[in-house]
């Protein structure tokens, strides 16, 4: 999986470098505001039972399985289909860190993330709307423990207003240490541009 990735990732590097234009579509400098779910029940069942399980089940489309956050952001265009992301967050979740039994949580517990991306865009940012692909690394810290993951995930961007974007994006958290727990990600927000 994670060799697939790598991969994707190479090539969309190589492909948005060859794809450099004079008159160029590269995003400004940008902040954003996000309001962000966390769902560990529906990923861990897939980890578990399987993609046709979870679906079949339906309970994924519950509301009170994702922990609601919010979060800010900074992206700026490296080029014209290639965004660089850095996001911080933080919500309320709760979760069992598999390799400390004695760390569950008592209710929950606010959960901080910062993580680097780079958004792979299909279009450039003059579309309406442009989807792309996202991979990145993160960390987190909840109850004292930190962990690092892998965010890998889709997303759409709107082209609102001249240099303002509304966002939506999904993200399968792939977690690199033992503290770190599978989770999908989800966030709808807006970005506008910091300088002209």
């Amino acid at each position: 999986m994670k060799k697939v990735l790598f991969f994707i990732f190479t090539m969309a590097l190589l492909q948005s470098g060859f794809a450099q234009s004079k008159d160029s579509n590269k995003k400004g400098k940008q902040l954003g505001i996000h309001f962000t779910g966390h769902d560990f029940t529906t990923a861990s069942e897939l980890n578990s039972n399987g993609m046709s399980f979870v679906l079949a089940g339906k309970q994924w489309r519950n509301f009170d399985r994702k922990r609601v956050g919010m979060a800010i952001s900074y992206t700026e265009g490296l080029n014209d289909h290639l965004d660089f992301n850095a996001r911080l967050g933080m919500s309320d979740v709760e979760y069992t860190l598999s390799n400390k039994p004695f760390a569950t949580s008592q209710g929950s517990k606010t959960f901080f993330e910062l993580d680097a991306n780079l958004f792979m865009k299909l279009l450039t940012d003059k579309h309406i709307v442009s989807p792309f692909l996202s991979l990145g690394a993160g960390a987190s810290a909840w109850k004292g423990y930190y962990a690092a993951y892998i965010p890998t995930g889709v997303g759409l961007q709107f082209n609102i207003f001249d240099e303002t974007f509304f966002i939506l994006q999904s993200q399968y958290r792939i977690p690199v240490t033992g503290n770190a727990a599978n989770h999908l990600f989800f966030s709808v927000g807006f970005s506008a541009v910091l300088d002209k």
